[in-house]
């Protein structure tokens, strides 16, 4: 089987190590850093270093806006989940100024999901700098969570503890570049191959993945592009540029359109 990529994925995104930079300000959730090149939907934490030899990360932070002109960059604050121990007491603390906001942490690591095996061989060989966690691991996982079809909770918990920053979907003749922790749309390359095999609910080598008995995600996949372009939809339901590439590849009467919340 022949692929082609017209576009690889964004060396920017892809290449870029993690940045810590310290909060300039802090008002309530939300908090203000120096950081011309992040992109909007980037993840990270705040950490707080309580002297020079004892820190630790007290939340979750996430770019919520850009102003190219002051090269400042908006960050919303939310309860930390990298760790979950019950047994263990937690922190109350509230970001503050001068603590160290730290994104794209782990980007360098990624899963992608892909139609096929010859598509995730292409795909993966062709980004060797990246650490491809591998979907049979991701299987495995959905195995032990009884989801065939995975859900956008399974990947935000998966990535969350395998310290993956990027998720790779390959889907309708596009390669979409998301944050794994909240699949935000970091990118979109376009991309072709010719083959029509599809490997449901993604390539994988585990032969089997255990269903519950009920429950969201307890169904078997069905349809692979139809899922994953609505699953990324859902979570970015104001991309213009997304509502404009699902319009020009399925039209204007496509069903997936509903989920946008503007107007034209």
């Amino acid at each position: 089987m022949r692929i082609l990529f017209f576009l690889l994925i964004s060396v920017g995104i892809l290449g870029a190590s993690s940045i810590s930079t310290p909060l300039l300000e802090v008002q309530g959730q939300r908090g203000a850093i120096e950081a011309p090149q992040l992109q909007v939907g980037m993840s990270g934490f705040v950490v707080r270093h309580f002297d020079a030899t004892h820190s630790a990360i007290i939340a979750n932070a996430r770019v919520s806006s850009i102003n190219p002109a002051s090269s400042r960059a908006l960050v919303e604050f939310s309860p930390y989940d990298g760790v979950y121990q019950r047994s263990l007491p937690t922190g109350s603390w509230s970001p503050k100024a001068h603590d160290e906001v730290v994104i794209a942490y782990d980007y360098a690591r990624a899963l992608l999901i892909a139609p096929n095996d010859d598509t995730y061989a292409t795909l993966t060989t062709k980004n060797p700098t990246v650490q491809w966690v591998h979907p049979d691991i991701y299987a495995t996982y959905l195995s032990r969570e009884g989801h065939p079809t995975p859900l956008a909770s399974d990947f935000h918990r998966f990535c969350t503890s395998y310290s993956v920053g990027l998720l790779f979907v390959q889907s309708a003749q596009t390669l979409f570049t998301l944050d794994c922790k909240d699949l935000t749309l970091l990118h979109m390359a376009p991309s072709v191959t010719t083959s029509k095999e599809t490997t449901l609910p993604f390539y994988t080598r585990v032969p089997k993945i255990r269903a519950a008995w009920w429950g969201e995600g307890s169904s078997k996949l069905t349809s692979y592009d139809p899922y994953y372009l609505e699953m990324i939809i859902l979570t970015n339901p104001q991309n213009k540029e997304l509502y404009t590439l699902i319009k020009a590849k399925l039209g204007d009467k496509s069903p997936l359109l509903r989920y946008f919340s503007f107007k034209e």
